[in-house]
């Protein structure tokens, strides 16, 4: 395994270098404008546009960072220069593509990817720095004051939490770390292991003092992990950059979390693909037609391994201790805010059909199509005028009832 990892981490840095398109970890929909309707490109690298940066605003980015230069794009059907950059951050392929009169500038682009960066160094349990790990490394011992901006990640991820009567905890560190899916480590652990793990989970067990935005996890042993809402949170930071700059019609694309900024020029809506959870990364079931809001999915063909013909994928059910079973093969959420969706897919997701439907005919604000393990797609109400099926091989049911 150690091997293909080398072999893929190439590749990335070849792809990206030679500005040809991305291939995300955790592919949600494909973007079907921003590739599908260009006439001429050219790649660039130098600034232009003219934006409204103050002189003195500099972007500090890590050094390491794997970054392509601006494809810039004169399309005919929209009327619009499309300028696009892509980076690998956070783990996944990012690729943001901007519609507009002219060029934009490269310190946008420096700016998106800064704000990424910085998120990440607060967010990720993984780097010894973040304020995340210094929660973990002081669980049970003392609070831990945090920024705003996570002090708001974290209230947001109580809210699905406690919305899903656990079943999305923000507490599940110890179970992840515990299972590796997604890395090299990745076992099937002892009962006893997962037991262990479990024991430590709780959100009930996060005390926030709201006057010091302190956080303290009351256990010792115990793990935050916002990995399932942090790239929605990031995606919802970078349409509010673009909005912020004057631009009016984006398309972000955050390793599969899909969000638009306006509608497409020249159009009332994206078209963008929901991913076929048993083809490959470019493969769909369908489009669809989104207008200023976002699509995050949670399937089984994101991250996962095989042994002994089972998969174990990475959405773990906090109450089991193991990857959910339940006939569910891709759920998708279609949001105004990225984050909401990010929270839904995992929460819905291990919910299960019966009971997430139910729930998502209660919410005004999201639709939600689900793909079953018989190739069946359901899909609340309001996707039935904006969801086109293009895969034959799957059944397009629509609304859902309990006697099926």
């Amino acid at each position: 395994m150690k091997g293909r990892l080398a072999i893929w981490m190439l590749c990335v840095a070849l792809i990206l270098s030679a500005c040809q398109g991305s291939v995300s970890e955790q592919t949600t929909g494909s973007e079907t404008d921003s590739t599908a309707e260009t006439e001429k490109g050219v790649e660039t690298g130098g600034e232009t546009g003219t934006g409204i940066y103050a002189n003195d605003e500099v972007f500090e980015l890590p050094g390491d960072l794997i970054r392509s230069n601006s494809t810039v794009v004169d399309d005919n059907k929209t009327q619009s220069i499309i300028t696009s950059q892509e980076s690998y951050q956070i783990g996944t392929y990012i690729k943001i593509s901007i519609y507009a009169d002219e060029q934009a500038p490269d310190k946008l682009f420096d700016e998106i990817f800064y704000t990424i960066d910085d998120y990440e160094k607060r967010i990720s349990k993984n780097i010894e720095t973040s304020e995340v790990d210094a929660i973990n490394a002081a669980a049970g011992i003392e609070p831990v004051a945090v920024s705003d901006d996570l002090w708001a990640l974290i209230l947001q991820g109580l809210t699905y939490s406690e919305l899903s009567d656990g079943k999305f905890d923000i507490t599940i560190g110890p179970l992840v770390d515990l299972w590796g899916i997604g890395t090299d480590a990745a076992r099937i652990p002892a009962q006893t292991e997962i037991d262990a793990a479990m024991a430590m989970i709780g959100y009930h067990d996060i005390e926030l003092d709201a006057a010091n935005h302190s956080v303290y996890l009351k256990r010792e042993g115990m793990k935050l992990d916002l990995g399932a809402i942090a790239k929605g949170y990031i995606a919802d930071a970078i349409k509010q950059v673009i909005l912020n700059r004057g631009y009016a019609h984006a398309i972000i694309n955050l390793g599969g979390n899909v969000l638009t900024v306006g509608t497409k020029p020249n159009s009332d809506y994206w078209s963008v693909g929901v991913r076929d959870p048993n083809g490959g990364q470019s493969d769909i079931v369908g489009i669809l037609k989104l207008r200023d809001n976002s699509i995050v999915s949670s399937g089984i063909y994101e991250r996962f391994f095989i042994e002994n013909g089972v998969r174990y994928h990475h959405i773990l059910n906090p109450y089991t201790g193991y990857p959910e079973q339940n006939h569910l093969v891709s759920i998708s959420i279609v949001s105004e805010k990225s984050v909401d969706g990010d929270g839904l897919s995992t929460s819905l997701f291990v919910m299960g059909l019966d009971e997430a439907y139910a729930y998502a005919e209660t919410r005004d604000d999201i639709e939600v199509l689900f793909i079953t393990d018989e190739n069946k797609i359901y899909y609340t109400d309001g996707l039935a005028e904006v969801f086109v099926p293009t895969n034959t091989l799957y059944e397009v049911v629509g609304a859902y009832t309990k006697s099926e």
